[in-house]
């Protein structure tokens, strides 16, 4: 049976901002996250984990914590560095103290909240994932670790790893079970992070959401493409591609500007171009 929540316990949100020496994108990616949770509302509280020597914001906020987090050199550069950096989303786990939360929910710090996700947070459920619209779990991006049965009788969308959430009780649990398949052998070549999620997903012994296409938007995903009435629409919008980081820092800042600082006077743009 899954954990029932109206949310009126503590919960959770933490991201992972990662840099290589000398680069600050990821470190401004989760400022500009962690500033559209405060300004949507959202009633828990906030955990990012980066390696900046400074911290995101000058002035402290309510409710956000950071932890600041010691990257080995052999942690190399580029698609090492990349690799590096998404298996520490469940070796935070010792830094959480999940069981006073009702909920843990993870997002990619390349993303940016638009409305308020307590409601993402409610139900009777131990883990909720979010799939990606138009895919199939056993391509590429999600099926590694599937089986040679399951490809022949198996329909599933492919679920994202860069937002989901879980019951406090049971977010070592998640983590652990990810990282034990992470290790493993995979069935065929595919992205072997997100494809250990979608295996520990599959496999889980409880009550599993799934957010609906709406819920989050993925913008910059070939087969998930959507105007800006739609994705602008959405709960979260996550930047998840192959992209630089730089390319999308651009994008978000658009989205983050146009929801948060945008008037129908252009008074910060009448400002600064005096």
């Amino acid at each position: 049976m899954g954990r029932k929540s109206a949310v009126t316990g503590r919960n959770l949100v933490y991201t992972l901002a990662l840099d290589p020496a000398g680069a600050t994108g990821h470190r401004n990616l989760a400022k500009m996250l962690v500033s559209s949770l405060l300004r949507t509302r959202f009633s828990g509280d906030i955990l990012v984990f980066h390696n900046s020597p400074a911290p995101l914001f000058m002035v402290a906020r309510h409710g956000v914590r950071e932890v600041k987090m010691k990257v080995p050199a052999k942690a190399g550069k580029n698609g090492d560095f990349v690799a590096y950096a998404q298996s520490c989303k469940h070796a935070v786990a010792a830094h959480i103290d999940a069981k006073k939360y009702d909920r843990v929910m993870f997002i990619d710090c390349d993303s940016v909240v638009l409305r308020n996700i307590d409601h993402l947070l409610a139900g009777d459920w131990d883990l909720a994932v979010f799939p990606e619209q138009n895919t199939d779990i056993h391509e590429y991006c999600w099926g590694g670790y599937t089986t040679r049965r399951e490809k022949n009788h198996l329909v599933h969308e492919g679920l994202n790893s860069g937002t989901w959430a879980v019951t406090g009780a049971r977010f070592r649990e998640l983590l652990r079970r990810w990282r034990a398949v992470e290790a493993g052998k995979m069935t065929r070549i595919g992205l072997r992070e997100q494809s250990a999620f979608n295996r520990v997903a599959l496999d889980w012994d409880g009550t599993v959401e799934y957010w609906p296409h709406h819920a989050v938007a993925l913008p910059l995903v070939a087969a998930n493409l959507v105007c800006y009435h739609d994705y602008s629409q959405s709960a979260i919008v996550h930047a998840a591609s192959g992209a630089p980081v730089d390319y999308k820092s651009r994008f978000l800042f658009g989205i983050f500007a146009g929801a948060f600082l945008f008037d129908t006077q252009l008074l910060l743009l009448n400002t600064l171009e005096m």
